[in-house]
């Protein structure tokens, strides 16, 4: 576990790898802050932690925990020259 911004984060799991190659693995993440949605979800927000994350990791996010909490799943997108990018994941409906 390491403090990360106003909160901390932490691997949940092992990496779980997929295919050939030393950079095909994903690891889930955990992300407890009292930064809300708007501030996580801003461009850079895991810039910080490129060289930890991996595109298709997911991070599991309990946010603005002094303030009106909610919860969020982001997938980590990209990491290109330091640079993080996640989407939200979004429920859809049952097929």
């Amino acid at each position: 576990m390491r403090t990360f911004k106003t909160g901390v984060i932490r691997r949940m799991s092992d990496t779980v790898p997929f295919g050939a190659g030393p950079n095909n693995v994903v690891t889930d993440w955990r992300y407890v802050t009292n930064d809300d949605a708007a501030a996580v979800e801003t461009a850079g927000h895991f810039n910080d932690l490129a060289s930890k994350l991996q595109k298709g990791s997911l991070i599991f996010c309990s946010l603005d925990i002094d303030g009106a909490p909610t919860a969020r799943i982001y997938m980590v997108t990209a990491i290109a020259a330091g640079v993080v990018t996640v989407a939200k994941l979004v429920a859809t409906a049952a097929a």
